[in-house]
Order: C-alpha cells, then sequence, then structure tokens
C-alpha cells in the first residue's frame, strides 16, 4: 500500500469553507437581510456604480375643455458609489488544530462568516444614514428631535413623516440599539416575539414588534451626543421594503494558504459589493437617548 499523506488540503478546502461561509452570512446579519441583493454587477467590469432614483413630479392638474395641459417632466437623482472589498484573516496553527477540544476549522468558519456580515451590516447602515450635497442631494427622512426614550408614542412620531405614504405592511423593521430594547420592554404597546401568533411571519434576528413592525436589535448603531453623558444615545433606523440594496460583484470567495515553515495555515475569506440607499423617503432615522427609563 502506498504511502499516504495528510497535508492541510485534506483539512481545510476552501471550495466547502465558502459554501458554508455563504448561507451563514444571511443567518448572521440584519441590515443585509432587509435588503434587496442581487449579482447584477458579476463579471462587469468598472470600480464605481451608478444608481438613479426617480423624482415624484407632481399630482395631476385640474383641466379646463380646449385648453392645454401644462407639462411636467421627468427627473432622477442620481449617486455614485465604489465597489468595495472586505476580508477576514484567520491563521491556524498545526498545535491548535491539533490539541483543540473543539474544532478550529469549524469555528473559523462561523468566525469568518459573522465578521463578514457585521461589515456588511456596517456599511449598509452608512448607506442608510448617508447625506449628500452638491448637485445629486439626497438624505433619509430625519426626524428633527432626539428621543428620551424609544417608545411607542416616539415611533408615532417618527413614522409621520412618511405622511399618507405610511402603511406599516410596507415597513421591513425598526432597528433599535441594546440599549434602546430595553427601553422597549418597558412599553406595554411592545410585543415580545414568544407573544406574536404568525410564527411565520418572524423575520431572522427579530425580538418582537412596535405598532405591527418587526423590531431588531443591532450595536452596529451610530452613536450620537457625547458617551458616557445624558445626552449619550444611537440612532434606531425605520426601513420600508426595498429602500436599501446591496450589489455584489462576487460573493464570499474563501482561499487558503499555507507556510510550512510555521506549520500555519491561513485562511482569508473575501467579498466585493456595493451599498446602497435605493429610496431616499424609504429610510427614516430616530435619534434616541440611552438613558434607561
Amino acid at each position: 500500500m502506498p504511502n499516504v499523506v495528510t497535508t492541510s488540503a485534506n483539512v481545510i478546502d476552501p471550495q466547502v469553507w465558502a459554501d458554508t461561509v455563504s448561507p451563514l452570512l444571511l443567518g448572521k446579519s440584519v441590515m443585509a437581510g432587509l435588503s434587496t441583493q442581487d449579482d447584477t454587477l458579476v463579471g462587469t467590469p468598472g470600480s464605481t456604480v451608478s444608481f438613479g432614483t426617480w423624482v415624484y413630479s407632481g399630482d395631476a392638474r385640474d383641466a379646463a375643455e380646449g385648453v392645454e395641459i401644462e407639462a411636467d417632466g421627468l427627473s432622477m437623482t442620481e449617486r455614485h458609489v465604489s465597489i468595495k472589498e472586505i476580508g477576514k484573516r484567520l491563521d491556524l496553527t498545526d498545535t491548535a488544530t491539533l490539541i483543540a477540544l473543539a474544532s478550529p476549522n469549524s469555528e473559523a468558519v462561523s468566525q469568518s462568516a459573522l465578521a463578514i456580515s457585521r461589515k456588511i451590516d456596517t456599511d449598509l447602515r452608512v448607506a442608510a444614514e448617508l447625506v449628500t450635497t452638491g448637485e445629486f442631494a439626497s438624505s433619509p427622512l430625519i426626524f428633527p428631535t432626539v428621543a428620551a426614550s424609544l417608545t411607542y408614542d416616539a415611533y408615532v412620531d417618527a413614522s409621520a413623516l412618511w405622511g399618507d405614504e405610511y402603511d406599516p405592511a410596507n415597513v421591513a423593521a425598526l432597528i433599535v440599539h441594546s440599549k434602546q430594547y430595553t427601553q422597549l420592554r418597558h412599553d406595554p404597546d411592545f410585543i415580545t416575539v414568544d407573544k406574536i401568533g404568525d410564527r411565520a411571519s418572524i423575520i431572522t434576528g427579530q425580538i418582537g414588534s412596535l405598532a405591527g413592525v418587526a423590531v431588531i436589535v443591532s450595536d452596529r448603531a451610530t452613536a450620537i451626543g457625547t458617551a458616557g453623558t445624558a445626552d449619550a444615545g444611537h440612532n434606531a433606523l425605520l426601513i420600508r421594503r426595498g429602500a436599501l440594496a446591496l450589489r455584489y460583484k462576487r460573493r464570499a470567495l474563501v482561499e487558503t494558504d499555507r507556510n510550512i515553515a510555521k506549520r500555519i495555515n491561513t485562511v482569508v475569506t473575501t467579498a466585493h459589493y456595493a451599498a446602497h440607499r435605493a429610496d431616499d423617503r424609504g429610510v427614516i432615522v430616530l435619534g434616541v437617548l440611552d438613558a434607561a427609563v
């Protein structure tokens, strides 16, 4: 029988890792799960993507018999987003792999997925809150005052920015910081996830509902005020369906290398994508103080 040598290639299969990491990304992600995702950038040249959004041309006018109706023009707001690359590197020594009580490979897969998904969430939050100026100025809807705490009343006041466009069925989720979740638990109008009757309607990461809208906790939130003072807080986000988009140039790719002198297997996970806000009026930003109720 010929000699059989076990190498790192037998222990770490990049394709298997990639096939495992990709599904984990959705399970560990908050913002990505609320975004429209596609692979339209795959195989296309360029490092910048241009996005356009139609501007409402106004309501119809009264018309008089025989009188020409004044024309309205269609226009778009435009923005340019750079395709970015993110990556996570982990080094596994032979010794650690051999003596560990649990599987370092499995843990590396899990942590790589978590690291990539959290970075995507951070970039989507930045896109959600982005304010630009100039020719193609755009911004989300921003509630003008900071709420003392996150309550049903604060939600009602913020969602009023949508006016007659408000439809709770069309709201993807309310994303809150964990300190705001603590505030919500004191609110009698907040329904914890275990009391939601329709289990099929529960989305990934949901911890309850407020005014019929799913509530999700994410500590990758934008801080406001001065840390450690009474005016410290975080932004909560109300996101309408289709308001955010995540366009992949290349989904999670796992590659490995081995340093035979040091007996170390290096595993690098990367992804290329563009994150953007597709609907300016689809995001409401509500500042909330961290102080406990």
